[in-house]
């Protein structure tokens, strides 16, 4: 099925040693090995896509059900928290290796996220408390164009 996204399996040029060309919006690029890229919109559209996308890649190199569930649940959490409290742009970089599945999400705003404890009547407000407890590791790290909220989740046997 053709979801309009463009996968390449091959670097671009680089115009310098050690960074890549700037990226297009909206493209994917894999780097070498089980490492994916994808440029979002501001939006919250941008959420089932980044959804679906990940789905896609973890499916593609075998993840197991079970992370891969916890994976797509984890990545629509921070790609929401990137649309509605974050600035454009908005980056999504998926990486699996052979012991863990790690989901970063890049945006240009510089508020961390915070963990926030709810009443059980509330609609939203538990994203970052389920990242806490349903990822391996997770952590922010603040960057002169934003920040990036990652997690990972350990593989079975990794």
């Amino acid at each position: 099925m053709d979801d309009g996204t463009h996968e390449s399996t091959q670097r671009r040029p680089r115009e310098s040693a050690g960074a890549l060309d700037e990226p297009v919006p909206g493209e994917e690029r894999a780097d070498t090995g089980e490492r994916w890229h994808l440029d979002l919109e501001h939006h919250l559209s941008s959420v089932p896509l980044a959804r679906h996308w990940v789905v896609q890649r973890c499916t593609a190199v075998r993840v197991p059900l079970p992370v891969l569930t916890v994976v797509e649940l984890l990545t629509a959490e921070l790609t929401a928290n990137a649309v509605l409290h974050g600035r454009p742009p908005v980056r999504l970089d998926l990486r699996r290796t052979a012991g863990e599945v790690r989901v970063a999400v890049a945006d240009a705003g510089s508020t961390p996220p915070v963990r926030r404890t709810v009443g059980p009547e509330a609609t939203g407000g538990r994203g970052v408390a389920l990242v806490d407890l349903l990822s391996s590791e997770w952590g922010v790290e603040q960057h002169g164009g934003g920040k990036t909220v990652w997690f990972t989740v350990a593989l079975p046997g990794g």
